[in-house]
């Protein structure tokens, strides 16, 4: 066996890992809140399910509800009191709160504490071995955006105190690329976006388009520029139910053209892109319509298709297909359409079996 191997892989590193595999399988990060815990079987846990398979990145997430842990702990923080509270069951049953008259937030009161965590899972990945090369640590990263939403329940809101929600992801992505390098990738992941878009009038939506494309565009410019970024994309997948209905990708497109176009400006490579392409309560859609809008995407966006849906494995098979006609080639990677922590170990096992499945398809483009 060998010992670990620190391997960075870029897009094309990827294209060229899998020749033979055609796609990579990406995990968006978090497992059943039955297999969390120890970082090192965590991480055992992802390679064991993805045998002879190209990985885009090894997660560790610890909550697998995503930030809930961290959104019930905004409950200690002296300036904020509870405006409503929650178990987070489902999105009716979530706290959220309010700034105390005469006080302010600072940068430390809202971390995620992703440094000290990403020091501790990286410290478990050096006693990992296996026969090939390992992929980065991909390190979670919630868009500063989503954060102030969920905590006050409202856009207003979240963008008055959207300033210290980005300084307090920015520290912890600074000092982790400090520490760790090319050795970590970061995942920015945002159900907002396409949430927000759900809830403004289409008329509206190029000024939506590009405000929520230049918002997360500060998020990669002020942060490290060597870093390597991907997105995920996201319907939500709390009580595995969705923020809303998924109809169609034009959203997704269309959020994603624009920022590429703020990223272009400032000289910043565009990171690759995990679409959600089902829900953890529908299939993936079989009617080509549904994908037509990926036509319009920049070819040079890498596509990760989330349509691996274990319970719909035709369907995901179908999906696959329908997308990468439409794109004209084939996606970077596979994966599901949301974390893993929502479901039970046998239905994470069977999703990333077809996960890998898929990665080794034949393109039909």
């Amino acid at each position: 066996m060998s010992t670990l191997v620190f391997s960075h892989p870029s897009n094309d590193q990827l294209d060229a890992a899998s020749s033979e595999d055609v796609r990579a399988v990406h995990f968006v990060g978090s497992l059943p809140a039955t297999l969390t815990g120890d970082h090192h079987q965590m991480m055992r846990w992802f390679l064991d399910h993805t045998p002879d398979t190209t990985l885009t990145g090894l997660p560790c997430d610890q909550d697998p509800r995503w930030i809930i842990d961290w959104l019930d702990g905004l409950a200690a923080i002296d300036a904020l009191e509870p405006v409503r509270t929650g178990h987070s069951a489902d999105y009716n049953d979530m706290p959220t709160y309010r700034l105390k008259h005469g006080r302010w937030l600072e940068s430390d009161d809202l971390s995620l504490g992703r440094a000290t965590h990403t020091d501790a899972v990286m410290a478990a990945r050096a006693q990992l071995h296996d026969d090939r090369d390992f992929p980065p640590h991909q390190v979670s990263i919630p868009n500063p955006y989503d954060l102030a939403l969920f905590t006050f329940g409202s856009p207003g809101a979240a963008v008055t105190h959207l300033p210290v929600f980005r300084q307090a992801v920015l520290d912890d992505v600074h000092t982790i690329h400090r520490q760790h390098g090319n050795h970590v990738v970061f995942q920015l992941e945002t159900p907002a976006v396409l949430a927000t878009l759900d809830r403004t009038p289409r008329p509206l939506w190029p000024a939506a388009v590009r405000a929520l494309a230049k918002q997360v565009a500060r998020v990669f410019a002020d942060g490290p520029r060597d870093a390597t970024w991907r997105i995920h994309l996201c319907y939500g997948d709390l009580g595995h139910q969705p923020l809303f209905p998924l109809t169609d990708l034009v959203p997704a497109v269309q959020f994603l053209n624009a920022l590429h176009e703020q990223l272009n400006r400032l000289r910043i490579p565009m990171p690759a892109v995990h679409i959600p392409m089902c829900t953890g309560t529908d299939a993936p859609p079989t009617d080509p319509r549904f994908y037509r809008a990926l036509r319009h995407l920049r070819r040079d966006i890498d596509v990760i298709a989330g349509l691996v849906d274990e319970t719909h494995p035709t369907e995901s098979r179908t999906a696959l297909a329908l997308a990468e006609t439409e794109l004209d080639r084939p996606v970077l990677a596979v994966a599901a359409a949301c974390g893993h922590g929502r479901r039970l170990v046998p239905d994470a096992v069977a999703n990333a079996a077809l996960a890998c499945e898929l990665a080794h398809r034949t393109a039909v483009c």
